[in-house]
């Protein structure tokens, strides 16, 4: 018996959010980014670290089509060029994006225009992603009357109007207080339970790390590292931090300590006068750092060993 057509269809494929193969892109003979090859799957946080100039934002504008400078290798979203599927994008950039001579009102209008909605869906869509970010403010009020973070809010609210399943931040934490923070990861969590995409840039590493399903480290312009930050820990062969504080250190005992750890392999990530923080990849690590303190005679207080964050890691990249 011939089974009915819509039983022996095949379903159709469902496509992440971002795919790039081989990304290259230059600033004329500068190669900005050099064989960027990455998925990104619905229904997370994925968070873009490293120094400064090493294509972070350079990569968050290609994607979202804000570079449109020609570039080689794939770009995808959902599966398709990213001209196709401009829509389903939504662009925050570290600039504040509002007009200050107009209103709240008149620029969510404005914004809605410009994203291709009808001024009714951008005042709906904009009352939700107010009362979400609690941005519970007269609607007649001019951008300069509002608070900075409240600025930072409603630059992502006139960038979410449209309803965007791929959202890129660039920076959104930058100048934010603790509470202001809060809130926009809160937010953040929120488009994730909705099924939505979500990449950002940030300085924040630590607070990120709490925050994100997976890092991904850009160095020279390429990927370094990508995956949660406990397989960062382990491709650096970081699993202690030990910070020791002592009573004197002199010019040739500080030197002695560099030379045996440039040998050994232990990674000195900060010093400043008597105080050092060392990587260490095992407890066994310790106890050659005290036995050479000994040999040294150097009396010292150990002030912590313990599991590295990812500011800390970040000191080793």
């Amino acid at each position: 018996m011939k089974l009915p057509k819509f039983l022996t269809k095949k379903p159709k494929k469902k496509h992440t959010p971002l795919k790039t193969q081989e990304v290259k892109f230059s600033y004329g003979k500068q190669a900005v980014l050099q064989d960027i090859s990455l998925e990104i799957k619905e229904a997370s946080i994925t968070a873009i670290i490293g120094k400064s100039g090493c294509g972070k934002s350079t990569f968050l504008k290609l994607i979202s089509g804000i570079i449109s400078k020609s570039h080689k290798g794939k770009i995808k979203i959902f599966g398709k060029n990213k001209t196709w599927n401009k829509n389903k994008l939504g662009f925050v950039p570290q600039e504040l994006s509002m007009i200050p001579d107009l209103s709240i009102k008149d620029n969510i209008n404005l914004a809605g225009l410009n994203l291709g909605i009808s001024e009714r869906t951008a005042m709906t869509k904009a009352k939700e992603l107010l009362e979400l970010l609690k941005l519970n403010e007269d609607l007649d009020k001019k951008p300069d009357e509002l608070s900075g973070g409240q600025k930072v809010r409603l630059n992502i609210i006139l960038s979410l109007l449209h309803n965007p399943q791929f959202l890129i931040l660039d920076e959104p934490f930058v100048g934010l207080d603790f509470q202001n923070r809060k809130l926009l990861w809160h937010f953040l969590e929120s488009m994730k339970k909705k099924g939505k995409a979500i990449v950002l840039t940030s300085h924040l590493l630590s607070e990120t790390e709490e925050h994100v399903d997976r890092i991904i480290i850009l160095k020279n312009g390429k990927v370094f590292f990508t995956g949660k930050p406990e397989k960062l820990k382990e491709k650096l062969k970081i699993k202690y931090i030990f910070e020791v504080k002592f009573a004197y250190l002199s010019k040739e005992n500080l030197q002695q300590i560099k030379d045996n750890c440039y040998i050994k392999r232990i990674p000195i990530l900060d010093h400043y006068d008597k105080y050092i923080m060392f990587a260490l990849e095992s407890e066994n690590t310790r106890d050659q750092l005290t036995r050479l303190f000994k040999k040294l005679n150097l009396s010292y207080e150990e002030l912590s060993l313990r599991e590295p964050n990812l500011d800390e890691i970040f000191l080793k990249e």
